[in-house]
């Protein structure tokens, strides 16, 4: 009883993440996962498929969509695994980052014609959606 101090304590129930917070885990794992490859892929891709862009390579495009897509949504399920307060609104980031980075490589690459840029814009739009609802169903009601 002395060596171990958590004999006298009481253990406590870890109670399941509530249906909201699993879709964003989920969908924030199938993003960073494949954003992970994505970037690092990227980062040593041909220079001729960059003709058009500031960039002269992709190693910069790669290191920050590796860094802001890829990292970050795995960080932001990371969070809420641990049930973090803060992981809702991380969630809305991670959606948010997401339209903003398919927004610039659309502008850069001179097309919006693409399916793969709209199933990620519909991505990123579910996360942030997903994030606000969850973040607003976690607030207290202030009807006083």
């Amino acid at each position: 009883m002395f060596l171990n101090p958590s004999a006298t304590q009481p253990r406590t129930a870890v109670r399941p993440l509530p249906g909201i917070a699993r879709a964003a885990v989920a969908l924030e794992i199938f993003l960073g996962v494949g954003a992970l490859f994505g970037g690092g892929r990227s980062s040593w891709g041909p220079t001729a498929t960059c003709s058009g862009s500031p960039f002269p390579s992709y190693l910069v495009p790669g290191i920050v969509l590796f860094t802001l897509v890829g990292i970050a949504p795995l960080l932001a399920a990371a969070s809420t695994a641990r049930r973090q307060a803060l992981a809702p609104i991380a969630a809305v980031a991670v959606g948010v980052t997401l339209i903003g980075w398919v927004c610039v490589e659309m502008v850069v690459r001179a097309g919006i014609g693409s399916l793969g840029w709209a199933h990620y814009l519909v991505l990123g739009v579910c996360i942030s959606a997903i994030g606000m609802a969850w973040w607003r169903s976690s607030q207290p009601d202030r009807a006083s």
